[in-house]
């Protein structure tokens, strides 16, 4: 089964002025990106709260890993290009997801606290789902 926006011929440039844009219609205040060799952060306000959400910028070693076992002769395949088509899929799947979570805020189906939870900032600097997954906001495990 194909991957949302998988094949996609979008920049990631594109994809990023796309969000802002989308969040600016829904009343973002403050908009800012970064860029490490690990991957892009988006920071934004919106209603009043800080949020931070990080694209993981994947590898030709990573997409190997992740998916030599689909090629007969994962030696011939081009996990540069790969990595990049990959890069550029998930910004598009980023545009999607804010894009959803805005239109059902919008629509009063949710709330933004509710959508936007794990990308919230603490006051240490660290997003709620930072926290958790460092354990230092544990969740009830199914069955303890």
């Amino acid at each position: 089964m194909k991957r949302y926006a998988e094949g996609t011929t979008v920049s990631v440039q594109n994809s990023r002025g796309e969000i802002t844009g989308i969040l600016t219609k829904h009343g973002c205040t403050h908009f800012a990106t970064g860029s490490t060799p690990e991957g892009d952060t988006i920071q934004f306000v919106l209603g009043g709260k800080q949020f931070r959400m990080f694209i993981a910028k994947p590898t030709a070693d990573s997409m190997y890993e992740r998916d030599r076992s689909r090629y007969s002769y994962p030696n011939n395949v081009d996990w540069e290009a790969k990595a990049e088509q990959e890069w550029k899929r998930r910004w598009r799947a980023h545009v999607l997801l804010i894009k959803a979570k805005l239109e059902f805020i919008e629509g009063g189906d949710t709330t933004l606290e509710q959508e936007f939870l794990p990308y919230a900032l603490m006051k240490d600097g660290r997003t709620v789902g930072e926290l958790i997954n460092a354990g230092g906001l544990p969740l009830l495990e199914s069955g303890k």
